[in-house]
């Protein structure tokens, strides 16, 4: 009965394609419903098998605009917040709407073609199932590093909160995507008259879960140093419309240096994002003040700033202060905030309505970690700066040659949409991956102690001025994923190619 009622809905969206791409449409809109807060995992299984169900068997153009409705909707709400990034830098309304509407239908084309793509295999080739899930997995990896990247909300990082985080060391998050979407996949074919349609889902079920269990909480990395590090980090909670005025420097300086009063015990100590709203030059009395200070009790302090660089660049950056030392500049900037996509295409446009961006420019590759001198050990801290905790990759060479990741963060960028939460969860995926303690510092919330399996050992609440402290361990060792990076996952892909392309050929 089941099978027939699910026969006949298919019938009816298969001859009505405008119900067809609205139930798309409506099933990429649930994709935030997957990630932090809401973390409805079984949604990664369904929305992808509503996807290949409704896109697979169609003609190519059909396919093609069935998958960008899917994407509307999976952008409309998924990265809706750069609306929110480009109102936080005082860009009007309807420019702000404009360009956020634009942005995610334009966004949704990756979508498009991946769904377009098979369609126009079949011509040629029989599209066995295997390969839907390596071509998500490909468009998740183009998605990555177009432009720069846009990869937010990943299909693997839903495993932080399930035994599905095992896997995470062992190959990040685009190897538990890509087990994910292969039981979805299997899913999709689930033939319970046919003997191995009906046991593949049941297996590959069995290894993603399982292999997840068995690996959880397995330790690759071990602790440096005996004694574990006192660690605070501050949530100023500045507004925002305030906290670049000239005015607000030095009382803005004063508030973080009233929290650090806060926590005598701690050895090191984190300010946000941009904490310090004018460039060193600017204030050296009051930073010459504060280092001289924090020497003094033999703490360090690690503060997000701007910096001056070559000619008329300046960065978002850190700095430490007192036992911490060096700097560091982000070098991936938030779309729509800090940069504009094709910005020189739409350099007209830019000066047209004159536009309000940052002028950030991106750091350079290859920066050294930070320095963290307690005693006569020296500890190197990977850094990382707001939207670059969404950054596999970054994370992974930031984390390579530290002994603590430490992230700064100003979520005010995303305002009160669901993105503060996606942040956290996201940047917990990198402390599993890495295998790193980590101390996240932000403008507004959400600021936390993450250890090295991902697990929140304290959080403040949001659009509040509060700190979080305690101890974490610096840790010393490689994930297989530090190791290997993606090599795994590729590996893995290449060969289900291989055999979704000998199945095909032999059941032609």
């Amino acid at each position: 009965m089941v099978m027939a009622l699910a026969a006949q809905i298919n019938s009816v969206l298969k001859q009505q394609p405008i119900a067809a791409r609205a139930a798309l449409l409506f099933g990429g809109a649930l994709v935030p419903l997957i990630f932090a807060p809401f973390n409805v995992w079984p949604l990664a299984l369904a929305l992808p098998v509503l996807f290949w169900w409704l896109t697979a068997d169609q003609a190519p153009r059909r396919a093609f605009w069935h998958g960008w409705w899917f994407g509307a909707g999976f952008f409309g709400t998924g990265i809706s917040w750069v609306y929110f990034s480009m109102r936080t830098v005082e860009t009007p309304v309807w420019i702000s709407l404009v360009l956020t509407v634009s942005f995610c239908l334009a966004m949704a084309f990756l979508f498009a073609l991946q769904a377009g793509l098979p369609a126009l295999l079949r011509r040629w080739l029989r599209v066995h199932w295997l390969l839907y899930p390596v071509l998500w997995l490909a468009f998740e990896g183009l998605r990555s590093t177009l432009f720069t990247g846009m990869p937010w909300l990943l299909w693997g990082t839903i495993g932080t909160d399930t035994v599905l985080r095992g896997w995470l060391p062992v190959g990040g998050v685009f190897l538990l995507g890509f087990l994910l979407l292969t039981c979805a996949a299997a899913l999709w074919q689930w033939r319970p008259s046919v003997r191995m349609s009906a046991i593949t889902p049941v297996l590959l079920l069995l290894l993603t879960w399982g292999g997840g269990a068995a690996l959880l909480d397995r330790d690759y990395t071990e602790s440096a140093r005996e004694t574990p590090l006192m660690v605070a980090a501050m949530q100023g909670n500045v507004d925002q419309s305030i906290k670049w005025q000239q005015r607000q420097i030095v009382p803005n300086l004063r508030l973080y240096q009233r929290l650090n009063s806060q926590h005598p015990e701690a050895e090191l100590l984190v300010w946000p994002e941009t904490a310090i709203t004018a460039f060193p030059e600017d204030i050296p009395n009051h930073l010459h003040d504060l280092d001289t200070e924090l020497r003094a009790n033999g703490k360090g302090l690690i503060a997000g700033l701007p910096l001056w660089g070559e000619g008329s660049d300046y960065y978002n950056a850190m700095r430490g202060f007192g036992a911490a030392r060096g700097d560091y500049a982000k070098q991936n900037l938030v779309p729509f905030g800090e940069y504009l996509p094709l910005q020189g295409l739409l350099q007209g446009l830019i000066a047209f309505f004159d536009l309000p961006m940052s002028g950030f420019s991106p750091g350079p590759a290859g920066q050294s970690p930070l320095q963290l001198e307690l005693g006569e050990d020296s500890w190197q801290i990977g850094a990382l700066i707001c939207y670059e905790a969404a950054y596999p990759g970054l994370s992974r060479q930031q984390a390579a040659d530290s002994h603590l990741l430490v992230v700064i963060s100003n979520d005010a960028w995303f305002g009160r949409s669901l993105a503060p939460a996606q942040h956290l969860q996201i940047t917990r995926a990198r402390a599993i991956e890495n295998q790193r303690d980590m101390v996240r510092a932000t403008q507004n919330g959400i600021s936390a102690l993450i250890n090295h399996h991902g697990q929140l050992l304290v959080r403040t609440p949001q659009f509040e001025v509060a700190t979080v402290s305690g101890q974490l361990f610096l840790r010393t060792g490689q994930t297989p994923y530090q190791r290997w990076g993606n090599s795994l996952v590729w590996l893995l892909a290449m060969l289900t190619v291989l055999v979704a392309l000998a199945r095909g050929y032999w059941s032609k």
